[in-house]
Parts: structure tokens; C-alpha cells; sequence
């Protein structure tokens, strides 16, 4: 969590790199929402949010516990995939699955110099898909 901290980044405003990162990923995926995430202990901090209007930190965050993010963290720095989230016994009962119409979710660590996991490029579908 010291290291999420040490970027700076958390509580901050959309940036332009962070978006077209997120927007390229929605592109080049076909998949209507895209984040650039942070996690600390008790929140996932979307610093960017493609597909989905939030516009002040505050709407731009939720609790770990009703994150996918959540699982890339205990996840050894691998990509967590799913491909349809009401049927996976990962997903089926997480909170997000519902309430953020996730049908299809990939998410790809992000990774300070030492290897930590800052948050996640993830990507999501409404629909169940590969």
C-alpha cells in the first residue's frame, strides 16, 4: 500500500495519458468501459474511467470489497479474466457483478519498478464474452 501512496496519485483529477491509455485499451477490445486503477486498503481509485461518466474523486472510487480489483491483488502480478462473470464461481456472488452490469472483465496488473501492485488496466463488457 506504500508504494499506491508514493505515486501521488490517488484523489487525483483525470489525466490525458491515463485516459488514452484506458480508451485504447476499450478500443483495441471492443468493450464498451475501461479503467486505469489504484488500490489502497480500502478502495479501488479510478484514476481514469472510459465509458462511464464521474467526474469528481469522490464517484470515481469504490469499496475493495466491491472491486475486481481486489483480485489482482492477490493474484501474483497475472491478468484475472473473466468471461462471464454471472456464471464464474470467482464473480457470480461479488457484489460489482450486479450492481456494474459485468458481463466479461479482464484486468491486467499495474506494476511499480519493484514489482508491486499499484492497481489495474481492466477492461469490461456488459455482455459475456471472450
Amino acid at each position: 500500500m506504500a508504494a499506491v501512496e508514493t505515486t501521488g496519485l490517488l484523489d487525483t483529477g483525470p489525466e490525458d495519458v491515463f485516459d488514452d491509455l484506458a480508451s485504447l485499451a476499450s478500443r483495441i477490445t471492443g468493450t464498451g468501459r475501461a479503467f486505469v486503477t489504484l488500490v489502497d486498503e480500502r478502495r479501488s481509485f479510478w484514476k481514469s474511467c472510459v465509458g462511464v461518466n464521474l467526474i469528481t474523486p469522490a464517484e470515481r472510487q469504490a469499496p475493495i470489497e466491491q472491486s475486481y480489483c481486489s483480485f489482482i491483488i492477490g493474484a501474483d502480478g497475472e491478468p484475472f479474466v473473466v468471461e462471464d462473470a454471472a456464471t464464474d464461481p470467482r464473480t457470480a456472488e461479488h457484489p460489482a457483478t450486479g450492481s456494474m452490469r459485468i458481463g466479461a472483465w479482464a484486468g491486467y496488473p499495474l506494476l511499480d519498478p519493484e514489482g508491486r501492485v499499484l492497481g489495474t488496466l481492466c477492461v469490461i463488457d456488459d455482455s459475456p464474452r471472450v
